[in-house]
């Protein structure tokens, strides 16, 4: 029997013709995303606050996140072979309602032993959910601009993150938790409103199901370079917003605001540079993207004013702005449309075993050393990541979808 064929397929087929990128139903899974990042990024900075304003430690509040992130990394591989067996819109659905409904359980402002269990029980939704909607964007994007379209859908969590840390601590301050509660409740029911009408790709039974796989090899090195890229990442996202009041400042919403305005310009410029110019587009983002995150986490370390925040959310913005969308498109490209489930799962499997490793460890480290330390510290990850993409065989394949590649 047929397999999925992409919507997109018809479309390029045109000789001459540039498939348009802009269609409803990718602007409908992008807006989707989008109010699902800012319900998501709304609770990351203000629960570990939760936390410690109910009796938690520093540790304590790293598992907020890290359980969260435990969980979807053990659902997202079976997340991707249903999303490869069976089609995208129930599986999509399913992971927006389970984080929906422990989101309305939060309103019941429960002990912080409950919520760190109930975050783990989000984390399979934000799993289920996170894995889908890459996926259901890489169907309906054409193939010719898929460094273009997914640079643009990564723009979902720059938004978000320009918005959602913020307008999260300043509900906190000047109402309350349930009242941030409910507003996310609201958000993520929107978004699965909004998921309802997209056309979904048929995906038909096919005559033997694929065989499940913990991670698809061919995007494993661009996997692994996103996990220590979020390992230093998931530092300032669990633990800025308390280094920033132990400085005597009112807020780290500077930071986050900053951070998500660059990436705004760098997400689509470097899905344009992966597009038109190959390997080497490849290669020019991840040298631009480690060297600027190398500069922001020392700025960071030594903050004491706006300032350093906004200078730090400068360069980490360009940082995270090429490497993040690259190598989401790099994972993707290198797999048929078939197996796009599982190149997604594999990809954020590795994003989320780094957040979640990285809360805890550097919650660890700050309890021992401090945060000023730890900042500094998170240098370490980038180089890895680094020396993971560029060392590599000699001449490697590199099976890129898009006309540009070698």
């Amino acid at each position: 029997m047929k397999t999925e064929i992409p919507t997109h397929t018809k479309a390029e087929s045109s000789p001459g013709a540039k498939a348009p990128l802009w269609t409803a139903s990718f602007i409908l899974i992008c807006l989707s995303t989008m109010t699902t990042f800012i319900a998501f990024h709304s609770l990351i900075p203000t629960l570990p606050i939760y936390i410690q304003q109910y009796g938690g430690s520093k540790g304590i509040a790293g598992l907020a996140l890290g359980s969260l992130t435990l969980a979807a990394v053990l659902i997202r591989p079976v997340t991707g072979w249903a999303l490869d067996s069976y089609g995208r819109r129930l599986i999509y659905l399913s992971g927006l309602f389970i984080f929906l409904l422990v989101t309305v359980v939060y309103t019941w402002m429960i002990p912080v032993a409950a919520l760190v269990f109930f975050r783990f029980v989000q984390g399979i939704g934000w799993g289920i959910l996170n894995t889908a909607s890459p996926t259901i964007a890489s169907d309906v994007v054409p193939a010719s601009r898929i460094g273009e379209g997914m640079g643009f859908f990564s723009l979902t969590s720059s938004i978000s993150l320009a918005i959602a840390p913020g307008i999260g601590l300043w509900i906190v301050d000047s109402f309350s938790f349930p009242v941030l509660f409910i507003a996310c409740s609201v958000l993520t029911l929107a978004a699965l409103l909004l998921a309802l009408p997209i056309k979904y790709p048929p995906v038909e039974k096919q005559a033997q199901h694929l065989r499940f796989v913990i991670m698809e090899k061919s995007a494993l090195r661009p996997a692994m370079v996103i996990l220590f890229t979020t390992f230093t990442y998931s530092s300032f996202m669990s633990f800025l917003a308390l280094f920033v009041r132990e400085q005597g400042m009112t807020s780290a919403g500077i930071f986050f605001l900053t951070l998500a305005l660059t990436t705004l310009i760098t997400r689509p410029l470097s899905g344009l540079i992966v597009d038109r110019r190959g390997r080497s587009g490849y290669d020019l983002t991840m040298i631009i993207g480690s060297l600027a995150a190398l500069i922001a986490m020392p700025i960071l370390a030594q903050t004491t004013t706006a300032t350093y925040l906004v200078a730090s959310g400068i360069f980490y913005g360009i940082g995270f702005g090429f490497i993040q969308p690259t190598m989401l498109a790099l994972c993707i490209s290198k797999v048929p449309a078939a197996k796009r489930g599982g190149a997604n799962a594999t990809y954020w499997t590795a994003f989320d075993i780094g957040v979640a490793a990285g809360s805890i460890i550097w919650g660890l480290v700050a309890d021992a050393y401090g945060y000023s330390a730890m900042f500094n510290l998170t240098v370490i990850p980038i180089i890895v990541a680094a020396l993971i993409y560029f060392v590599r065989p000699k001449n490697p394949p590199l099976e890129t979808s898009t006309p540009a590649s070698p």
